[in-house]
């Protein structure tokens, strides 16, 4: 049987009230305070994490170099510029290459790995008319690692032979070797801002204060490279004009500049650049 409640419970439950204008106001103004606290450290979170795709990213493409050189007796993989005969073709500063696949598809090293995303940075995205896209490639072999074609070798590293095999990385050494660069492109597609064209990324012993390519600085100021032993890091930049380096025609900057020397030597042997 139920009993009938007390009287002062029913008034206690009639007299329930909801947030008034004042304390709603509060609570959103509370809301939005950590919001702006949490926005910037997840912009951060999500950027680190695009990088690190990045990376491994290199590491497989690496990886594949690796696997093409032990059914190649040690070879590398060929170096040439804009050839179907090497590692990759095609010219993605412009369209239509700029989308272009199938550069990947008939490259020497693409049956290693059949995936064409693995070529690309996932920052690195373009604006074909009004829309969004995306680059095909976003990364270069290093002028010392593979057979280059004879005029390249001559006008990038005169009188230093490119490595043409894995065992002729020694100096420097396969775990300070630079492989793969992701090299510095323009999103609005225009040439003359873009430093990634063809496959191959320039980097001149012989000119002091002159960049020859540029590396691309999409995640921070920083850069991912891949190494001859098959790993893969960002490196940050020292000097703060570095990440702002465009095009491909040979920017200058002060001679020591540290980021182009550690560039440098992690292509030439010491003694052997300026």
């Amino acid at each position: 049987m139920k009993t009938k409640p007390a009287v002062g419970t029913v008034l206690a439950r009639q007299d329930k009230r909801g947030f008034t204008l004042i304390e709603l106001l509060v609570v959103i103004a509370i809301i939005a305070i950590l919001a702006a606290m949490l926005l910037p450290a997840l912009g951060k979170a999500k950027k680190r994490a695009v990088g690190l795709s990045c990376v491994n990213n290199l590491r497989q493409l690496t990886i594949a170099a690796v696997l093409y050189a032990t059914d190649n007796a040690d070879t590398i993989v060929p170096n040439y510029v804009g050839s179907i005969n090497a590692w990759v073709g095609g010219d993605v500063s412009s369209l239509p290459g700029a989308t272009n696949t199938v550069d990947i598809r008939n490259g020497k090293l693409f049956p290693y790995n059949t995936s064409v995303d693995i070529y690309r940075c996932p920052a690195d995205n373009i604006l074909v008319g009004n829309q969004a896209g995306r680059r095909a490639r976003s990364y270069s072999l290093t002028c010392m690692m593979g057979i280059n074609d004879a005029w390249a070798a001559d006008i990038v590293h005169p009188n230093i032979k490119e490595n043409r095999k894995f065992t002729d990385v020694r100096n420097p050494g396969t775990a300070t070797a630079m492989f793969f660069v992701d090299e510095q492109a323009d999103p609005n597609l225009n040439p003359a801002m873009s430093s990634i064209e063809d496959g191959y990324f320039a980097v001149s012993p012989n000119t002091p204060g002159r960049w020859g390519n540029s590396p691309a600085s999409r995640h921070g100021n920083g850069c991912s490279f891949s190494f001859a032993d098959g790993h893969a890091e960002m490196w940050r930049w020292f000097e703060a004009k570095t990440q702002f380096l465009k095009g491909n025609g040979g920017t200058m900057v002060p001679v020591g500049d540290r980021d182009l020397q550690r560039m440098k030597a992690a292509n030439f042997a010491p003694g052997t650049y300026q």
